[in-house]
């Protein structure tokens, strides 16, 4: 499960706000799907072909790669910790991944710039030497209800990796980051589908 939202990097971005408080209904400002402010956290459930309840966490570390500052985001999922490093950059939501040969790689996820119908696509080398070829487009932008929850300008990202038989569709709300994803595995005939549970942002 982790090492899909490794990949989706779907995988977790947010803003500014308390659990307590709808994120304020405004044209979405550069940056604003990604809150780096350490010490914010959000809470998620995940149910499908196994369930599970996570966390994540902004933490007061961050890696440099070809010159560029990433902040960490640490994953707990039943005790098991995991680390992933975002940024946000000229109008790029991205994160690091590794290739095959274990060198890192850096993949925009979203854009500010979110028209309907919007592609763009990476490849980076995957295991028996086979490319991973990740393919973004831009569902809709919107409303999305998620829980009690109504949200505004939320952008529904659609990531498909043919070579894994795998397709997200995730869910961004300024201000607060993933609220949803949906995760199909064709290839294992496994399914996901995550909510977003709380949120303390900082």
């Amino acid at each position: 499960r982790q090492l899909s939202f490794a990949m989706v990097m779907a995988t977790l971005i947010f803003g500014f706000g308390s659990c307590k408080k709808d994120p304020v209904k405004s044209t979405p400002q550069p940056g604003e799907y990604l809150n780096s402010n350490v010490g914010s956290n959000w809470s998620y459930s995940t149910m499908g072909t196994s369930s599970s309840n996570w966390t994540v966490k902004v933490e007061d570390s961050s890696v440099l790669y070809l010159s560029n500052k990433f902040q960490m985001y640490k994953t707990n999922t039943a005790g098991v910790i995991t680390r992933n490093y975002y940024r946000y950059s000229k109008g790029n939501y991205s994160v690091l991944v590794l290739d095959a040969d274990g060198a890192t790689q850096e993949i925009v996820y979203l854009k500010d710039s979110t028209q309907t119908g919007k592609k763009w696509s990476k490849s980076i080398k995957g295991l028996g030497g086979i490319l991973k070829q990740y393919n973004y487009e831009v569902i809709e932008t919107g409303s999305k209800t998620v829980g009690s929850k109504s949200f505004e300008n939320v952008v529904h990202i659609r990531l498909n990796i043919p070579s894994m038989g795998y397709t997200s569709d995730a869910y961004y709300a300024p201000k607060v980051g993933l609220i949803m994803v949906d995760d199909d595995y064709a290839s294992s005939s496994s399914a996901y589908h995550t909510e977003i549970k709380s949120y303390d942002l900082k």
